[in-house]
């Protein structure tokens, strides 16, 4: 399957990490256990989003696989948690095996609109940036659906690289950023057992690059990513979004590849 240069640019960086002995060292046993994970998912699916992943009753969670008396603490970052109930309150605290491990839950999420709610929150730390691999200031952006001229909502199409956009039509907002590369190496050890959700509006591919690049992949136990990529739709200005300019397949590939390289990284929608 076709494999643009930025995909290929970010599988040759895992690679290559891998090689130089960046990447931590996977067992055997770490490997079969990856083979007998819930299948990926290879065709895009094109009816059925919301849930699919957090709902998906054949994960095969790691928390349940094996001991987990050797770990030191438990920790479950989710990056671009939306409100409480978005995945922490619906997923996390519902359905995540723990084993009645208490974890250590850290909110990430750069939304000023949902701050207040985790404030308040006995249990959840709130950290108010967006994930990112340095510590500044980034843009977001949303831009309207015109269906036959008439303007009818704005959706979010995530972090942009420009201030301003030429069409006049879209919103920005710039927010805080950290680099959550070096936030994990300082938070978190080898003896820790680690869950990240990471949904963050089409940077995973530059975030999962730094973090196998720094070796920091080797400290997140379980990772439950949402690869963005243009997806179909029956509505709208066309048969496609075309805001992340990335294929399923190419997602798909890079679930696998991660998956060889002997991450525990399921699909997430």
């Amino acid at each position: 399957m076709f494999k643009d240069k930025f995909y290929t640019n970010t599988v040759d960086t895992l690679y290559a990490a891998r090689d130089n002995q960046l990447l931590c060292d996977v067992s055997d046993d770490r490997r079969r256990l990856i083979s007998n994970l819930e299948p990926l998912i290879e065709a895009e699916p094109l009816d059925v989003w919301e849930g699919l992943g957090k709902e998906e009753k054949n994960i095969k969670y790691l928390s349940s696989a094996i001991d987990l008396t050797p770990n030191r603490r438990f920790i479950y970052v989710d990056l671009g948690a939306r409100d409480y109930d978005s995945s922490i309150g619906s997923w996390f605290e519902k359905q995540y095996p723990k084993h009645n491990r208490t974890f250590e839950i850290y909110a990430v999420e750069a939304d000023a609109a949902f701050h207040d709610q985790y404030r308040r929150r006995r249990g959840v730390t709130l950290l108010p940036y967006a994930a990112w691999i340095k510590n500044e200031t980034v843009v977001f952006g949303s831009k309207p659906i015109i269906v036959k001229e008439k303007v009818w909502r704005m959706r979010p199409f995530g972090r942009i690289e420009a201030d301003a956009v030429e069409d006049g039509m879209s919103k920005v907002v710039r927010v805080a950023a950290f680099d959550f590369v070096e936030w994990l190496k300082k938070t978190v050890r080898a003896e820790d057992f680690v869950v990240v959700k990471m949904d963050v509006e089409g940077t995973e591919i530059t975030l999962v690059r730094e973090l196998v690049k720094r070796g920091a992949i080797c400290l997140i136990d379980e990772l439950f990513m949402e690869c963005h990529f243009d997806r179909y739709v029956k509505c709208c200005s066309g048969d496609r979004i075309n805001r992340f300019n990335f294929s399923y397949a190419q997602c798909y590939h890079l679930f696998a590849d991660l998956r060889s390289m002997g991450c525990v990284v399921h699909q997430w929608w």
